[in-house]
C-alpha cells in the first residue's frame, strides 16, 4: 500500500547532513535462502533479553504459488521459525526452531507470518503476534452476519470467514515453547462501530475490512503501567491506514489509541511505534520515498485519552529519511546516549533501505542499501512535534546489496542488535514472482553508527 506524498508532505527547511557510506562485512547470515532448492525466508523480527537474542523469520519454503506475493494467503504453508544466541549474537545455536507452524490445507493454521515480538522486562514472558490463515491481506473481506433471535429480531456479529486472521502466541520459558490462539474477532471488533439498527436496514458498513499487526518490534512503555504489566503498543496495517493499539495486560486485551475513530496515518502502510522520552507515542510509517511521522499526546493522568497530531512526511535525500523509489518497513528506536563531552542526550534511529534511482519495475531491484538514519534529540524541543522528525538525519549504510525489511533491539551489552533482509533476488513461484532474501544479523555499537560522536548509556 503506497501513500500519497502530496497529502502528507509538510514544507520544512532542509537541514543538510553528511551521508557517510561505510559498508560492513562482519555480518552473520542466520537463514540462508536458496532459490534452486526452493528454500525461502522473509521478514525478520528480533527480541533481546539479557544476553539472549531470539531472531524470528518467515519460512516460506512451503509456498507453491505466490498468489499473495509469497505472504500469508499464498498457495502453500508458511511457518515462523527462530534461532537463538545466548551471547548477544557472538554465536548462534545451529538448530532452527519452528515457533508457529503453518499446517493443513485450510483455516487459521494454514499459514503464519510477519512476527511482531516483545519480551516483558519484568517477568520475561514473551509475546508474538502474527498474520495467520489462508486469506491474504488484499483479499480480506469482513462482513456482518445476521441470525434470528428467539422472541423476534436478530443478533448481529462480524463474519470473519473471508478475513485475514491474527494470531497471538506466548512463551514463559524463554521462547523454547509457545502456545497461542486466533484473536481475530477481538481485534476486528475494536473498530466495529455500526449499530444493530443500521445493520438491520442493510446499511451496515464495517470500517476495517483487513488488518495485520506490523512485523518487528512491539514497543513496551518504560513509564506507563495501568494494569498487570507496563503498557505495550503495536500497529495494525489496515484499509483505514496505520492504526495504533495498546494493551495494559501484555496483549490479552487491546484498545485503540485515541479511540476507534482515530486515524493517525490515514494513508499509512506498515509502521512502528516508539515511546518518546516524555511518555508520548511516536508513530513511524512506511511510505513511498521515506517515512511518515506522527505523535500522540495524552490528555489525562490515567493515560487513556489524548489526540494525534497531523502526520508529516520525511523524504529528503539531504537530511531526511529518504527511501528512493521504494516503500519498505523499517524500525524506529530512541536510545539514551551521551556525547564525547559527557552530555546526556537521546539518539533517534530509523532503519530503511536507501534504495537507488534505477528505472526497474521489479520490487527487489528498488530495495537496496539498508541504512540506519540517526538524529540527536538534545532537548524536549527536538521532539515536540512531528515536524521535528522531518530533517536533521544522518545516514549510516549497513549494506550495499539488494536489501529490504529491518528491525533492531538493544542487547545486554548496550549494542544495537540489527536484523535485516540482504542479498535479495526475485523468484517465480508457480504463476507469480516473489522476493527472496537472506535473513542477516549484525551487532553495532552506537559510536560506530554515529562516527564516534555518541555512546549508549543505561537509563
Amino acid at each position: 500500500m503506497n501513500m500519497n506524498l502530496k497529502s502528507l508532505l509538510v514544507p520544512a527547511a532542509v537541514a543538510l547532513a553528511a551521508i557517510p557510506v561505510t559498508p560492513l562485512r562482519a555480518q552473520t547470515v542466520l537463514f540462508k535462502s536458496d532459490t534452486a532448492r526452493h528454500v525461502i525466508y522473509r521478514i525478520p523480527a528480533l527480541v533481546a533479553y539479557g544476553n539472549t537474542l531470539l531472531y524470528f523469520g518467515d519460512d516460506r519454503s512451503g509456498v507453491t504459488d505466490a498468489t499473495a506475493w509469497g505472504d500469508v494467503g499464498s498457495e502453500g504453508n508458511i511457518s515462523i521459525v527462530a534461532r537463538r544466541s545466548d551471547n548477544c549474537g557472538d554465536t548462534w545455536h545451529p538448530e532452527v526452531q519452528t515457533v508457529v507452524e503453518g499446517k493443513g490445507s485450510r483455516g487459521f493454521d494454514r499459514a503464519h507470518g510477519d512476527a511482531a515480538v516483545v519480551c516483558d522486562r519484568k517477568s520475561g514472558k514473551l509475546l508474538l503476534l502474527c498474520a495467520s490463515g489462508e486469506i491474504s491481506y488484499g483479499r480480506s473481506d469482513v462482513r456482518v452476519a445476521r441470525t434470528p433471535r428467539d422472541g423476534g429480531g436478530y443478533d448481529y456479529r462480524l463474519d470473519l470467514t473471508k478475513a485475514q486472521h491474527a494470531g497471538r502466541y506466548y512463551s514463559t520459558d524463554g521462547g523454547r515453547t509457545w502456545t497461542g490462539e486466533d484473536i481475530s474477532g477481538q481485534i476486528y471488533a475494536l473498530y466495529d462501530e455500526a449499530s444493530a439498527d443500521t445493520y438491520a436496514e442493510g446499511k451496515g458498513n464495517v470500517a476495517v475490512e483487513r488488518l495485520f499487526f506490523a512485523s518487528g518490534r512491539i514497543c513496551q512503555s518504560r513509564q506507563i503501567k495501568r494494569g498487570s504489566h507496563y503498557r505495550i503498543y503495536s500497529v495494525l496495517t489496515t484499509n483505514q491506514g496505520s492504526l495504533v493499539v495498546y494493551s495494559d495486560d501484555f496483549g490479552q486485551r487491546w484498545k485503540p489509541l485515541g479511540g476507534a475513530s482515530a486515524r493517525p496515518a490515514p494513508q499509512g502502510d506498515e509502521a512502528k511505534i516508539e515511546e518518546l522520552p516524555d511518555g508520548r507515542v511516536l508513530l513511524s510509517c512506511r511510505m513511498m520515498g521515506g517515512r511518515c511521522f506522527n505523535i500522540f499526546t495524552y490528555s489525562n493522568k490515567s493515560c487513556t485519552e489524548g489526540t494525534w497530531a497531523t502526520p508529516v512526511a520525511s523524504t529528503s535525500l539531504s537530511g531526511g529519511t529518504a527511501s528512493q523509489r521504494n516503500a519498505t518497513n523499517g524500525e524506529i528506536m530512541i536510545v539514551p546516549a551521551k556525547s564525547a563531552a559527557g552530555k546526556k542526550v537521546f539518539v533517534a534511529l530509523q532503519s530503511v533501505p536507501y534504495g537507488n534511482n534505477w528505472s526497474s519495475t521489479i520490487n527487489v531491484d528498488r530495495r537496496s542499501h539498508v541504512s540506519i538514519y540517526w538524529k540527536v534529540l538534545a532537548s524536549a524541543a527536538d521532539y515536540a512535534t512531528p515536524e521535528q522528525f522531518l530533517t536533521g538525519w544522518t545516514r549510516y549504510e549497513v549494506t550495499t546489496a539488494r536489501s529490504a525489511y529491518s528491525t533492531m533491539a538493544i542487547d545486554g551489552r548496550g549494542r544495537l542488535a540489527f536484523a535485516y533482509e540482504d542479498n535479495g533476488a526475485s523468484k517465480v513461484i508457480g504463476s507469480q514472482p516473489a522476493d527472496v532474501y537472506d535473513l542477516t544479523f549484525i551487532s553495532l555499537p552506537l559510536e560506530k553508527i554515529t562516527g564516534g560522536q555518541y555512546t549508549y548509556r543505561k537509563r
